[in-house]
């Protein structure tokens, strides 16, 4: 879903923007299955398990799993946020999954996000250079612990639940306050994915580089680098087709390094 020069202003007005079934409905269930498979399992298998997790426990992106990935780097998240910071040369800083169950306790304290993904200032007013984004691949009803969002100037009391179909995602700045919600259901559980993209010329953003000495397996790693565009390289800091880094040499040792690595656009 491609969103608008209007939602973007929505974002910018209220620190915020949720969007409601941003993926498509194959995109969501590939997601799901990737989440459940490799990070933490649905309630009811978690139930069954006598609530162990007893999945690889996956957390960080790039993961062994198409769904997940392309989620992480979904052409819409990265035309959004071209748009908003002005430019192209942007890159992933964070992308990991996150799962809440019913019956169990979590921290309902609202906070704002700059301290663990940005070692520069608090900036008022908000320079919105800096995109956080929420993924929820399940439906989240009000007593499944829906995020909530505080608009900007306004108490926490005001906060937004973000009660949405499962594929929606929620745009949002590091300095907007949100929290967690308690769960009054019995049974249920909220997978959800946490992304972020800041500008290539501001290094001190981000909260991580994506290596292997991230957690990230070989496998992972070689399923992303095969399968991704090269405008989705570029956001883990790979130059676009063209540049002089693409030089035979390099281009094949991408290809030996990765098998199955697409050579034709970088010649």
């Amino acid at each position: 879903m491609h969103i608008t020069d209007a939602q973007l202003a929505t974002y910018k007005k209220q620190g915020f923007l949720i969007v409601e079934n941003f993926l498509t409905e194959d995109e969501r269930k590939a997601a799901l299955h990737g989440f459940f498979t490799l990070f933490a399992p649905s309630f009811d298998e978690y139930e069954s398990q006598k609530r162990k997790n007893n999945t690889p426990k996956q957390r960080l992106f790039p993961w062994d799993h198409s769904g997940l990935n392309h989620v992480t780097v979904h052409p819409d998240l990265v035309d959004a946020a071209e748009r908003v910071f002005g430019t192209r040369e942007i890159r992933l800083c964070e992308g990991h999954l996150g799962m809440k169950y019913a019956g169990e306790k979590y921290n309902t304290k609202f906070h704002i996000d700059y301290g663990n993904n940005t070692l520069g200032p608090i900036i008022e007013p908000d320079d919105y250079m800096h995109m956080d984004f929420f993924y929820c691949f399940d439906d989240v009803e009000q007593d499944l612990a829906p995020i909530r969002m505080v608009p900007n100037g306004r108490p926490d009391e005001e906060a937004v639940p973000m009660i949405v179909p499962g594929g929606s995602v929620c745009l949002y700045s590091i300095f907007t306050r949100h929290a967690a919600s308690e769960f009054t259901a019995l049974r249920g559980h909220r997978p959800a994915m946490h992304v972020c993209y800041s500008r290539k010329d501001r290094p001190w953003d981000g909260g991580r580089t994506f290596t292997y000495k991230s957690g990230a397996s070989n496998e992972a790693m070689c399923r992303f680098m095969i399968e991704a565009t090269p405008r989705q390289r570029e956001l883990l800091g790979f130059p676009p087709p063209g540049d002089p880094l693409w030089t035979k040499q390099f281009i094949e040792g991408m290809a030996k390094r990765y098998p199955g690595f697409d050579t034709a656009p970088y010649y």
